[in-house]
């Protein structure tokens, strides 16, 4: 098997619509569907927070949009939508924020919340932690899924990016509570790879669109990282191909993403560069354009993608620690936990209970404020029962 991923250098285009327009044109090949036949066509962009660095460029978006009303569909069949990390912000609210409403608006494309509207059971066949979940009815309703993921790291997963995007069909604090399911890395890399092996069986008709225009990088990912121009576009009907190549142009091996490593294991996609036909731009010349991606506790996350005993874990278990003069005491934190391991009184600082800590760091990324970053408990971790 094999597939295409188009590789599109931005600056060669007048606009960054421009560029995601011919990006899509460059793999119409490997795009088994027919748009104009789909009744619904949804699709999902990365909008974590009401913080415009951390979402899907709306750019990329319009794009996907112009493509689809070149190609002749009618924009009442499409919806934009997604479920935001933070609570009580919906994806309105966020695309508000970041200026995708408007764009969405006169285009006449609607946004929906994936909170509405009543969730519906999935059953997971072949998963190895999370059997069932409830996914948003707006996912399970659409006829062609729109993948819009944005490339950044991530203090849990290592990154975020094609196949990451899809931990947001999950509504809610759902996706809060399920980080329960996996309590490390590795185990919360298969949970994720759970949750995409339901994508590819249910919903065989898909595209990505990869927002490498602006990447975020750095310990502080995937909320407030370090933004790094990259000036790319990726196109592909693979999201474990797209998220290889994402990283192999920013010189990261695939290998040591716990839940690329998985679904590449589980063959849920194509993760072999070699069975991979890059068109557009060269994989070379991309590779030149753009510095090292830069993750955090790279030599961690590697020794930890090839060791998993309780003993290592101890010492490369991730912690939360609070920066207080950050801190604005919105309890936030403590009301997304999924393991009920921050205590918070008001008007006082969030504390941390580590005994009951599960490492999903929800409160980091969810955080209004920036106001806690992530650390490794190191070798005192050896000395501590939790």
């Amino acid at each position: 098997m094999s597939t295409k991923v188009a590789i599109i250098n931005v600056k060669d285009y007048e606009n960054t619509p421009d560029a995601v327009v011919a990006g899509i044109k460059l793999i119409e090949d490997d795009l088994k569907f027919d748009f104009l036949k789909a009744k619904k066509i949804l699709i999902k962009p990365n909008l974590l927070s009401a913080n415009k660095k951390a979402c899907t460029q709306p750019s990329i978006v319009e794009g996907v949009i112009n493509y689809l009303k070149q190609f002749g569909v009618s924009m009442d069949h499409v919806i934009v939508g997604d479920s935001p990390g933070q609570l009580k912000i919906s994806a309105s609210k966020v695309a508000k924020e970041i200026g995708l409403f408007e764009i969405c608006e006169k285009e006449g494309v609607k946004i929906v919340n994936f909170e509405d509207g009543t969730p519906i059971n999935g059953e997971i066949k072949g998963a190895i932690r999370m059997n069932e979940f409830y996914v948003a009815k707006a996912v399970y309703d659409c006829d062609i899924l729109i993948n819009i993921p944005k490339l950044k790291t991530h203090a849990e997963t290592t990154i975020t990016g094609a196949i990451k995007n899809y931990w947001g069909i999950i509504p809610g604090g759902q996706k809060a509570k399920l980080h329960l399911l996996g309590k490390s890395a590795e185990k919360f890399g298969e949970v994720l790879a759970d949750n995409f092996s339901w994508i590819v069986n249910n919903k065989p008709r898909r595209l990505i669109v990869y927002d490498l225009q602006k990447i975020m990088q750095g310990p502080k990912g995937p909320g407030a990282g370090k933004m790094v121009d990259w000036n790319l576009i990726l196109a592909g009907t693979d999201e474990l191909a797209v998220d290889v190549v994402a990283l192999e142009i920013g010189k990261y091996n695939a290998k040591f993403v716990p839940h690329l490593k998985n679904a590449k294991e589980r063959e849920l996609g194509i993760g072999n560069l070699e069975d991979i036909e890059i068109v557009g731009m060269t994989l070379e010349d991309a590779k030149k354009q753009v510095p090292k991606f830069k993750v955090p506790g790279k030599f961690i996350t590697r020794m930890a993608s090839f060791f998993s005993g309780r003993t290592f874990y101890k010492v490369a278990k991730k912690i939360p620690k609070l920066n207080e003069k950050d801190c604005e005491k919105c309890g936030q934190c403590a009301e997304i936990c999924p393991a009920d391991a921050i205590n918070f009184e008001a008007k006082h600082y969030p504390r941390f209970i580590r005994k009951k800590c599960i490492a999903c760091l929800c409160c980091m990324e969810m955080c209004p404020q920036h106001a806690i970053e992530v650390k490794s408990r190191g070798i005192g971790g050896l000395f501590h029962s939790y």
